[in-house]
Parts: structure tokens; sequence; C-alpha cells
């Protein structure tokens, strides 16, 4: 069997610690951009305003399609912008200020609204706010394909990201439970302060990259000739490898947010018995066991990764989150209901390694893109990785929204919900994901690029500069 060359990191391919650190920060506000209105919606719109667990779904579902259109017009602008300041980091300023501001104002609302009242406030405000991350994500990941163009040095840089992105979702899990402290008049106070909170959060971590991280070989393509949007598009939407990877992500992802509407009517309405109060503690320390796993597993990977490969870590990975899937048919124990953190740390590992290996490995795919094309569009590659992931997201969670109708489900029932009901949802909870987890891994074993051919790759882009 041939052995595959194993190449060392060059010093002046090595980026600074303190820059990877600035970058991880960055992660922070993604990730808390990202997933924080999920965690909040449904407890603060379904189970405390009353509106419908469909238009909820819809009302988180239809900026996700927005950004059809605005993730890719990110990424064409970036890469084409030539400021003093670089082709990214203004722009990340300009999204760190506004999705402060107005992820602040999405739960500033009065009691007394009707149903489609919420609904359009929380769809308009989650309109511009996801607009608004957009304009900090899309240059933000870009920033992170290019600070390297060494193979392992990319997967460190995206390890740190990871691990920050983790540190700062150790937040998430307990921002439903802040909600209902004592000190508060309700619930809806509660998101009140807590959202004005995460908005202050995600404005710092904002502006850390965009001051501290530095914009690596821009002088290389400051004379690059600029490409349209159509062009761009067509051509990142076109490359095999890139769709490839696209199509694995996609699926281990929109398999397991599909099902996250559901994981907690679960947890509160199964597990113990429909005490909100009770659950939202368990909830908690669900999330918070699937963030330190995450941290915990961000060293293996990276380690993994430059010793056997990105593939066959990634896909390795991802086996223990299939384990984990299917483990919640034994940890979903009302006579134990501690087991709700079991699955959580196995799934974890299966979302280290495709984040963390995900984006080193698109950076491998843009310089493939160059070889091909001649031109290095990183925006356009994140882009599009955003989009997909965010599309995913909205369907998974429209779908979501539909599956609790689907299962029954009757909030004035409480605890007293009918068995047929719990049973079609701990089903669904874990048997859709299991099966996405399952295509994504017969998908990534036909990935194309190992670190020879980067490698290769990369030798042959030092010829053409």
């Amino acid at each position: 069997m041939h052995e595959e060359k194993h190449f060392q990191t060059l010093s002046k391919d090595k980026v600074p610690v303190r820059q990877k650190i600035a970058f991880g920060f960055g992660s922070m506000a993604q990730c808390l951009g990202s997933y924080s209105i999920g965690n909040l919606a449904n407890f603060v719109f379904n189970i405390g305003l009353g509106v419908s667990p469909f238009l909820v779904g819809l009302a988180q579902s239809i900026p996700r399609l927005w950004d059809a259109v605005s993730d890719p017009l990110m990424g064409h602008f970036s890469d084409n912008a030539r400021t003093r300041f670089g082709r990214r980091r203004p722009f990340m300023l300009i999204g760190a200020v506004l999705m402060g501001l107005l992820f602040s104002a999405i739960w500033c609302l009065p009691k007394g609204w009707s149903e489609y009242a919420y609904f359009s406030w929380f769809l308009g405000l989650s309109l511009l706010f996801y607009t608004a991350l957009t304009v900090f994500m899309v240059p933000w990941g870009a920033l992170g394909l290019e600070m390297t163009r060494d193979y392992h040095e990319r997967t460190r840089i995206q390890a740190f990201s990871n691990l920050f992105a983790n540190i700062g979702a150790i937040l998430m899990p307990w921002l439903f439970a802040l909600t209902q402290l004592d000190i508060f008049r309700d619930g809806l106070q509660g998101a009140q302060v807590v959202g004005a909170g995460v908005g202050v959060v995600l404005m710092l971590t904002g502006f850390i990259p965009a001051l501290f991280c530095k914009e690596e070989h821009f002088e290389e393509v400051a004379g690059q000739e600029k490409i349209s949007l159509w062009v761009g598009l067509k051509t990142t939407c076109t490359n095999r490898v890139f769709m490839q990877l696209m199509l694995a992500v996609f699926l281990a992802a929109s398999g397991f947010f599909t099902i996250s509407t559901l994981s907690p009517y679960i947890t509160i309405y199964y597990v113990m018995g429909g005490d909100t109060k009770a659950a939202s503690v368990y909830v908690g320390w669900g999330g918070t066991a699937w963030v330190l796993s995450s941290i915990l597993f961000v060293a293996p990977v990276t380690w993994l990764a430059t010793h056997i490969g990105k593939k066959k870590t990634f896909i390795s990975f991802l086996g223990i989150n299939l384990l984990g899937h299917v483990s919640k048919i034994w940890c979903y124990n009302p006579s134990h209901p501690w087991l709700v953190v079991i699955p959580p740390v196995l799934i974890a590992a299966g979302f280290v390694a495709l984040w963390t290996l995900g984006a080193s490995m698109i950076a491998d795919i843009c310089d493939l893109d160059e070889l091909h094309t001649g031109a290095r569009r990183e925006g356009s590659y994140q882009a599009v990785f955003g989009w997909i992931l965010k599309t995913g997201m909205s369907v998974a969670l429209l779908v979501g929204g539909g599956l609790l109708v689907l299962t029954g489900f009757d909030q004035s029932l409480g605890g007293e919900q009918v068995a047929s009901t719990v049973l079609l949802m701990r089903v669904l909870e874990a048997g859709l994901p299991a099966l996405a987890v399952a295509a994504a891994i017969f998908v990534a074993l036909r990935y194309p690029l190992s670190e020879q051919r980067v490698h290769e790759i990369r030798e042959k882009l030092k010829q053409g500069r």
C-alpha cells in the first residue's frame, strides 16, 4: 500500500498565537450570532408568548433563505474590495456594531400583542440581524482561510476558532435558564436583559479580529482582476471537490438542526414530566456537557488530523457523532434524568471535526481553485459555505417546527402529553440525524484531496507566481 508523504510546517508559514487568538474571538461572535436566537426563540415566543411553533420556525427560516442573496453578495464585495485596510476588516467592524445592536432589539417587545404581530416583529428584526451577521461573518471566515498557505497550520487556525467558539458557547445553553431567574418580573423581561448582554458580547468579540488580525498576502491579490458576481458563483458552485465536501457537511449539520427544536421539548415534557423550570437546568447541563466536551475534543482532532490526515479524522469523528444520536434511545430516561448529558458529548465530537476540518479543507480547495482559475476567492467560497449551512439550518428549523406540530404536541397538556406524541418525538429526534450522518460519512469517503496532493498544488502555484 502506498504510504502518503508527511510535510512539516515551515517557520514562514506559521501564524503567531496572538493572531490565532484574535481570530478565535471572531468565532465567539459567529457562534453566538448564529445560534443564540435559536436557543431562546421557542422558549420566549412559543412557551412564553403563545406563538405557534410553526410560525416561530418560519420566522427563523426565512432570514436564512435571504442569506442566499446576502452571503454571495458579501463574498463578492469582500473579494473585490481594495481598501487601505484590506479586503476583510472594514466589513467586519461594520458588521460587529450592527449585529450587537440588532440582537438586543429583537427581544424589546411588550406583552399583549397578537400572534401575528409577534411573528412580524421577530421576522423583521431577524432579517436585519442576520444581514448584519453576514457582513461580519463572510469576511471573517475568508480571513481565516487566507492567513496561511500551509496544510497543517490551516487546521491549527481553525482549531483555535473552534476552541473559542465553544468557550463562547458555554453561555448559550444557559440563556433560557438566565431568563428564568427570580430577579426578573417574568421570562420576557429576562429575555430583554439577557438579549442586551449578548448584544454587547457580540459587538466586543467582533471588534477583536477586525482590529488585531493581519490580512496576509493582500499585496499579492491587490492587483488581481476583479471577478463578476455571476462568474464567481458559477465557478465556486461547479467545483466538484468543494460541493462534495459541502454535501457531507450539509447532511451532518442539517440532520442535527432539524431535530434541535424537538430536543428541549423531550427533556421538558418526557424526561421532566412538564416541569419547565427543572428541565431548564438539565437543558443547561446538557448544553454545557456539549461545550466542555467540544473544548476537550479540539486537541485530539487537531493532533489526529496532522498525523493521519484530515479526511480519515473527519470520517472517524462523524462515526462518534452517529453513535451519539443512537444513544438517545437509552439516555432519555425519566428515572435517570442526568443521562441526558451523554448524547451531547458524543455528538459534539463530530461537530468539532465538522467545523475545524471542514474550514481547513475549504482553504485547501481554494488552492485548487487558484490552480485552475488563477484567482484567490476565499470570500466566495466562505459565502457559499455559509449559505449552504444557513440554508440547511433554515430548512431544518422550518421542518423542525412542522415536526413538532406533526407529533400532536399540545402545550396546554403540560406533562400529560399523549403517549404516541412523546414516542414519535423520540423516534424522530434520534432517527433523522442518525440517517443523515450515515449519508455524510458515505459522501466523505470519496473526498480526494490528501496532504500530498495539496502540497503538490502549492508547489505548482509557487512556480506560477
